[in-house]
């Protein structure tokens, strides 16, 4: 049970896209690649077994040639609305290998036409950590928009 007392980062962004297409971009692989990793990583491969208790393996490559994975399981899927999944980074960076953290992102129609994309990740013990990821996230966001149109 999620509690609003655990250490989170929370990410709130609105795209010029349905919430049906902002949750495809989480969960379908060919669209993942386009854009889930920070900076100038880049997703070689994805992988999703979409269904609770699901698993999901990502593995991206930086400038430097690292090679690095993240993994995790479904425990909420609801098309266009929300997905919970847990996250688990295995490295190489040695920040938080083998940790799991957990992923909430709600998708929330705007009157407009837009939706907000929130984030929610929870579970992250260390400061240091929260704040890498409150520096990574937005990077993939930019990388998020153009593949939605």
């Amino acid at each position: 049970m999620m509690t609003d007392t655990d250490a989170a980062v929370v990410l709130i962004r609105t795209f010029r896209a349905t919430c049906d297409k902002l949750y495809r971009a989480w969960t379908d692989p060919l669209m993942i690649q386009r854009w889930l990793a920070p900076g100038a990583n880049v997703v070689e491969q994805a992988e999703t077994d979409l269904r609770v208790g699901g698993r999901f393996e990502l593995w991206t490559r930086g400038p430097d040639g690292a090679q690095h994975r993240i993994s995790g399981r479904y425990q909420e899927l609801e098309p266009g609305r929300r997905i919970v999944q847990t996250w688990i980074y295995d490295g190489p960076l040695d920040l938080l290998p083998g940790e799991e953290t957990l992923l909430q992102i709600d998708f929330i129609p705007q009157d407009d036409g837009t939706s907000e994309m929130r984030l929610t990740h929870r579970r992250i013990a260390r400061a240091d950590v929260r704040e890498a990821y409150r520096e990574d996230w937005p990077s993939c966001f930019d990388k998020l928009e153009p593949v939605l149109h």
